[in-house]
């Protein structure tokens, strides 16, 4: 069962994905351009060893902020890219225990996501999620002698939270008291009490993790 799992990893990864190297398949930010990339894709450019959902053999992988994509290292020393499958669901990063999960999730325009999540905190049925984000910037050619080129980077730009609520699915995260109000209105009193008791910041991952014990507990 153990070798079954492993070959049915790498065989779906390579019949899907056709051997797609990086950043050759990134075409949008690597075609003629005149100027050196700055910044990453990645927030964290190094391969590292995950389990990867019900493949038993742990593997090297990275994940690709940008794309929203995880990259793994073949027997034949390629860079392939994980198929978004449920076999392949979870990725836990072995030395930080870091846990990705595919998702599907709404954003502020309720326009919906399937994608990479991190799993901050999961509790009685609700859990925090945060969504990493990085932008690219096209490069701008000077114009005139008095301007100058503008190289194409990447940037690192603010995580968006996401709360799956047992009842409702997985939706950005209340911005505000009013918010969370909106949410669960039958709870308002309690909450309101909550929120003033632990002085809330609605910007800040732990005082967002704080909410899911309280409201685990409705």
């Amino acid at each position: 069962m153990k070798n079954f799992k492993i070959v049915l990893f790498v065989v779906l990864v390579v019949q899907l994905n056709s051997y797609a190297q990086l950043p050759v398949k990134t075409s949008k930010y690597n075609s003629n351009l005149k100027t050196k990339i700055v910044g990453s894709p990645y927030t964290q450019k190094m391969f590292s060893q995950a389990k990867v959902g019900t493949v038993e053999q742990k593997n090297f992988v990275r994940y690709n902020v940008f794309n929203d994509e995880f990259e793994f290292i073949s027997a034949q020393k390629d860079t392939l890219i994980l198929d978004k499958i449920e076999d392949f669901g979870t990725i836990v990063f072995t030395e930080t225990n870091k846990k990705y999960q595919l998702t599907t999730y709404t954003n502020s325009k309720n326009k919906l996501f399937y994608g990479y999540v991190i799993n901050l905190k999961e509790l009685n049925g609700f859990i925090l999620f945060k969504k990493e984000n990085i932008t690219f910037m096209e490069e701008k050619i000077a114009k005139t002698s008095l301007e100058v080129n503008m190289p194409a980077k990447f940037v690192k730009s603010g995580d968006t939270f996401f709360l799956k609520n047992k009842e409702k699915g997985t939706s950005e995260f209340p911005e505000n008291k009013k918010g969370l109000l909106k949410l669960f209105p039958d709870k308002k009193e309690a909450i309101e009490t909550f929120l003033k008791e632990n002085k809330i910041d609605f910007d800040s991952e732990s005082d967002l993790i704080k909410i899911i014990d309280f409201i685990a507990t409705f």
